[in-house]
């Protein structure tokens, strides 16, 4: 038998001693590599016996190398430049690390001695290869050949007399900033850290200085990850580049500044909202971004349940009252605004927004944005609204008493309001507008339903594995909730090894009834008002999400992430079954 088969055997080997196949399916594998003449780990993949990343692991277990994910590995552009883009192409293999006179490569094949031989000869280095998957070469070469080339560029193309010394001369500084952020390799940079961002869905961009670099990390699905890391000398010219382009003061540094710009791509206007924060390695920027002429979502979209759905379809309906949508920010409350104002807009009824700012067009609807410095807040901006003759008043936010009062008043003169609250729950929302200063009569009046909601992100649908049982306590009912087909998040290539993709909803809706109206009128308490709300059907978003756990679209892990808060650890104890 010749090595290479030899090989091919020990990965089937392997395959079969980790239950990954069968012994029958690993004969049926060797027959059609004789036939072929193809690797027994492409074999297996084409016939879905076994996953690329399952075959890949195998792989490194077999050749007892290590196994490496390239997600979030930086590369010194010094290495990538040792082997010519063409053949890191061909033989998909990348250098990752250079100490002295050996060179670590990750390659999708490292079994290939043909590949390891030419690596050795172009870099004049002892190679050391580690196994990655494939997509992740192909896409570290497309990164750090066209990405990194171009950051390589940036820096290549600039003067850097004295930019690591300026820390001694402020003012030199701006005036040197200035000047290299206007240098084509800075705003080719700059360009391409937010065409980046914008291709990968995130929705905001973090700036933010190191002592020795500068990070940039993007949100994406709720959460941050670090995308890419620029050299000091670049620190104060990218900055800087954000501010001209924000129209921010760039010599002013000492305390924070907001702007925005607007970008085009693809033929779709984009704003960006910039603030800038100092911190003690320089300024921190961060950007969101805003697709302006963004489709908005269905209500059916959301991630409602069918009843909270039908009920909140129903609420739509009303002719007058407050429905307020409540949650931290980035929970997703304005998408859920413009879809129940997308579901009621019609040609018979006129519907008015005001907004900071206005982060998706509807056509049929119109839409102003805020201006504090002009004297244009939501307070004035409501009482404006209501000389427009309105049926329907969307607030973007309830910031003061001012505000909410406008609002209250609006709804009890026969308008439909809809507007937002930062609380933790729905019925908190009542206890925040009393708070406030809101006439509790006035609160039982006006109000007429509130959505509390958060975002929790999808198990991806290609790498998610099966669970054991999980038994979770539910402090609402006081009992455990076994939770029989839970599924967990693994991580592969089409979810940039998160294992998870998307995000989707957990939801609470209470609508106020005759009873929960005359416990606000009276001064009841907040345990009351819950009491009254699940009399009558009302759930908690965690309650929401574990029917998503049971229903293998989110994990429990994501869900106790978004609902619970510290104080609460001891309560959601998550204890395996005992088979």
């Amino acid at each position: 038998m010749s090595k290479s088969s030899l090989v091919k055997n020990k990965l089937g080997t392997i395959l079969v001693e980790e239950g990954i196949i069968t012994p029958e399916q690993l004969d049926y594998l060797l027959k059609k590599q004789r036939e072929t003449r193809r690797r027994l780990g492409e074999i297996a993949i084409e016939e879905g016996l076994a996953s690329e990343d399952e075959i890949v692991k195998a792989l490194a277990k077999q050749l007892k190398i290590p196994f490496i994910s390239l997600e979030n590995i930086v590369i010194d552009p010094e290495v990538v430049k040792l082997i010519p883009e063409t053949m890191a192409k061909n033989l998909k293999a990348i250098p990752i690390v250079k100490v002295e006179k050996s060179i670590t490569v990750a390659m999708a094949d490292p079994t290939d001695s043909e590949a390891l031989k030419e690596i050795r000869f172009v870099t004049g280095c002892q190679v050391e290869p580690v196994v990655a998957r494939a997509e992740e070469i192909v896409q570290a070469i497309a990164n750090y050949y066209g990405t990194q080339n171009k950051l390589i560029d940036a820096i290549e193309g600039l003067t850097t007399n004295g930019l690591d010394a300026v820390d001694e001369a402020e003012e030199q500084e701006i005036i040197e900033s200035q000047k290299l952020s206007q240098e084509a390799p800075v705003v080719k940079l700059v360009n391409l850290i937010i065409e980046r961002a914008i291709a990968k869905k995130a929705s905001d961009i973090h700036v933010e200085p190191r002592e020795s670099s500068l990070s940039i990390r993007y949100r994406i699905d709720g959460v941050l990850r670090e995308e890419i890391v620029i050299p000091r000398m670049l620190k104060a010219a990218v900055v800087s580049r954000l501010k001209i382009l924000a129209k921010i003061n760039i010599a002013e540094r000492r305390i924070p500044q907001d702007g925005r710009f607007t970008v085009k791509r693809n033929g779709k206007k984009i704003d960006l909202r910039v603030s800038t924060f100092p911190t003690v390695h320089g300024e921190k920027v961060v950007m969101r971004i805003l697709e302006r002429s963004g489709t908005t979502i269905a209500l059916e979209e959301l991630g409602m349940n069918p009843e909270i759905l039908h009920k909140f379809s129903q609420v739509l309906g009303l002719s007058h009252g407050i429905i307020l949508v409540t949650g931290p920010t980035g929970s997703g409350k304005t998408t859920t605004l413009y879809a129940a104002l997308n579901r009621i807009n019609d040609a018979e009824k006129n519907i008015v927004t005001l907004e900071d700012p206005v982060e998706s067009q509807i056509p049929g609807i119109n839409q102003g944005h805020t201006n504090p410095v002009a004297g244009f807040t939501f307070a004035s901006g409501l009482r404006a609204i209501l000389r427009q003759d309105p049926d329907i008043i969307m607030v973007g936010e309830t910031r003061d008493v001012e505000t909410a009062e406008i609002a209250i008043q609006a709804a009890l003169t026969g308008h439909l309001v809809f507007t937002t609250l930062h609380t933790n729950d729905a019925l908190s929302s009542v206890v925040r507008l009393i708070d406030m200063g809101i006439e509790p009569f006035l609160v039982a009046s006006s109000v007429s339903a509130i959505v509390a909601q958060r975002l929790v992100r999808k198990l991806c649908p290609k790498c998610a594995h099966k669970a054991d049982p999980t038994e979770v306590y539910v402090p609402e009912t006081g009992e455990a909730r076994r939770l029989e087909h839970v599924l967990k998040p693994v991580g592969c290539d089409k979810c940039s090894n998160t294992g998870y993709r998307g995000r989707i909803g957990l939801f609470e809706l209470v609508v106020l009834n005759d009873e929960m109206r005359r416990l606000i009128v009276k001064g009841g308490s907040y345990q009351e008002l819950v009491a009254e709300a699940r009399r009558i059907g009302y759930r908690t978003m965690f309650e929401d999400g574990l029917d998503k756990v049971e229903a293998g679209i989110t994990s429990l892990e994501e869900v106790m992430r978004v609902t619970r808060t510290v104080l609460e650890d001891d309560i959601f104890m998550v204890e395996k079954i005992k088979s």
